[in-house]
C-alpha cells in the first residue's frame, strides 16, 4: 500500500483536498474501465473470441497486424493499465 503524507503548512484543509481529488479520480477510472470493458466485449461478440485468448494469441503474433486486432490489443492493454492504477490508487492511505 502507497502512504502519503501531508504536512500542510497554511492551508488546513489540504489532506480533504487531496481525498476529494482522489474520490474523483476513483470515479474517472471507473467510467474509464467500464468504457473500456464495453469496447473488449463489442471486439469478442464481432470476432468471437474472449480476449484474454485474442491478447495471447495476438502477443505470439498467430493473428497478424490488422489495425483491428491492434486497436483490441491496446484496449486490452488499457484496461490492464487501468484496473492496476485504479488498485494502487484505491489502496492508498493518506497520512497527516
Amino acid at each position: 500500500m502507497a502512504r502519503i503524507i501531508i504536512e500542510p503548512e497554511s492551508a488546513s484543509n489540504l489532506r480533504n483536498l487531496v481525498s476529494l481529488a482522489v474520490e474523483n479520480q476513483l470515479k474517472i477510472m471507473e467510467f474509464g474501465i467500464a468504457k473500456t470493458r464495453r469496447k473488449l466485449l463489442e471486439m469478442e461478440q464481432k470476432i468471437g473470441m474472449n480476449s484474454r485468448d485474442f491478447y495471447e494469441r495476438f502477443q505470439k503474433g498467430e493473428l497478424g497486424d490488422d489495425l483491428k486486432f491492434i486497436r483490441w490489443a491496446g484496449e486490452c492493454e488499457t484496461l490492464e493499465r487501468l484496473e492496476r492504477d485504479y488498485a494502487e490508487l484505491q489502496g492508498m492511505e493518506l497520512c497527516s
